[in-house]
């Protein structure tokens, strides 16, 4: 397993460096969101394997994680610990649950390892009570392979990024028309104090920047803003924490969600890429909020209905 410090193996397709994108080594896969694809895989790292599982944040991001289906031999499950234990030495966590009245089923997980290479590469292993069915094979485990490392995973796209904040912030000293909502739920970032939080928001959700500070000034933990740019050109949403550009290919899809209380309380909630705010059901700030959105060009107003069961 050495050559993990510096990619992953997929059976016959070969090798490929940690920082490829999800669509060079799955061609054709399109979208925006979580991006992942079983392929046939005989055999990886001296394993015998039914499959393997590339698995990355969007198709246009690296993989980050390969997960192997393992391949269920005469050779019990158990004994596949020994050859990562003699190659990697005693696993870093380690739990069982051989004894469980489950621990029979293929369904169950009976013992997770996990492992850090000296480079860094996160390692794990899990296996199953039986043999599990799976597309390409029955499969007595997985094997987890992980590029632990966001920063150089989000490296070729942190410049445009910045300069996205740049053109916001160049836009936000002299806008040309604002709208302010308040709503009753918290609209704050989860990530406002993650170090990693600009990495992290290159590979998940490149359309949320950061909001500027004379646009956050008056919102609070509950309020969002619509505004323009002087010319009225370009349109933008915006929490305390969190700004987007409407009518890009990420932000010109409006999902607009009124849901009837019923066991729950209820609620309203307005979605756009990875941006969200929420309020009670029959909100008149969020109906007002709609309204505004309407008269925005380029945006598609999606609603939906239901009851908080």
């Amino acid at each position: 397993m050495d050559d993990t410090a510096t990619g992953f193996r997929l059976g016959e397709a070969g090798f490929f460096p940690w920082g490829t994108r999800f669509d060079a080594v799955v061609p054709g896969a399109e979208g925006t969101v979580y991006a992942r694809r079983t392929l046939p895989c005989a055999e990886a790292y001296g394993f015998a394997t039914c499959s393997a599982e590339p698995s990355a944040p969007r198709p246009d991001r690296p993989v980050l994680t390969v997960t192997y289906a393992l391949a269920a031999t005469a050779t019990p499950a158990r004994e596949l610990l020994a050859p990562l234990v003699m190659r990697l030495g005693s696993p870093q966590t380690i739990q069982r649950d051989e004894l469980s009245p489950h621990a029979s089923s293929p369904d169950h997980v009976v013992l997770y390892a996990t492992w850090k290479t000296a480079e860094g590469i996160p390692i794990g292993l899990s296996l199953y009570g039986a043999a599990r069915t799976t597309e390409f094979g029955d499969s007595a485990g997985a094997l987890y392979l992980s590029w632990d490392d966001p920063e150089a995973a989000a490296a070729p796209w942190i410049d445009e990024w910045h300069a996205a904040n740049g053109e916001v912030a160049r836009a936000a000293q002299s806008p040309g028309s604002i709208e302010r909502f308040s709503v009753g739920y918290d609209a704050r970032a989860s990530d406002a104090h993650d170090p990693l939080r600009i990495a992290n928001r290159c590979l998940n959700a490149p359309e949320l920047l950061d909001t500027p500070r004379s646009i956050a000034l008056g919102l609070g933990d509950r309020g969002f803003a619509l505004w323009s740019d002087a010319a009225g050109a370009r349109w933008h949403l915006s929490t305390s924490a969190c700004t987007i550009v409407l009518g890009e290919r990420e932000t010109s899809r409006v999902r607009v969600a009124s849901v009837e209380p019923a066991r729950g309380g209820g609620f309203s909630s307005i979605d756009i890429g990875s941006w969200w705010a929420r309020d009670a059901w029959n909100s008149r700030a969020f109906e007002a909020a709609v309204r505004a959105l309407e008269r925005v060009p380029g945006l598609t107003i999606e609603r939906s209905s239901g009851h908080d069961v």
